[in-house]
């Protein structure tokens, strides 16, 4: 089993795509739309995470905040490679290892049976390799999303063996 990421993320609510893709890369990404933003604040230095934001007016309206990167760009592309640059990040190490819903990390289907009935027929048949989010049970596996995906992030494909 991949050991995982050192980096985790707190995203305020500007910021979920971002977010969104982080978890992509199998960064801990989280962020509460039922949250203010103090409160993510809050949780972010509880938490020890890196708060994501593009609010450049922290300072006085909010609490201290412990690590931070303030986002310059509208574009969740050009946020992503912003966040890589500035942090150091690997983003291929993890590559689709984590729940994109869940922010779980993903476990190795051993047996294909195990998913069959699960998966449409094409899918089952097409593909050897699957991967199981154990909280929300959603199958995963690489078919032309992550082509499509890593196509769209500049990213190379993840290797065959594990994702």
């Amino acid at each position: 089993m991949n050991v995982q990421p050192e980096f985790r993320f707190m995203v305020d609510h500007m910021l979920i795509k971002l977010g969104k893709y982080l978890r992509i890369l199998g960064y801990d990404a989280e962020w509460d739309t039922y949250l203010r933003t103090h409160e993510l604040i809050l949780v972010a230095n509880s938490e020890n995470r890196v708060f994501l934001t593009r609010n450049t007016k922290l300072g006085d309206q909010y609490p201290f905040v412990r690590k931070v990167l303030v986002i310059s760009s509208t574009d969740p592309q050009q946020q992503l490679k912003q966040v890589i640059l500035q942090t150091g990040i690997n983003p291929q190490c993890h590559l689709f290892s984590r729940c994109v819903r869940c922010n779980v990390v993903l476990y190795n289907v051993l047996d294909k049976k195990e998913i069959e009935g699960c998966v449409h027929p094409h899918v089952y048949l097409r593909h050897e390799h699957f991967f199981k989010c154990p909280l929300c049970d959603t199958i995963f596996w690489r078919g032309s999303h992550v082509v499509n995906t890593c196509t769209k992030l500049g990213l190379k494909m993840p290797g065959s063996a594990s994702m």
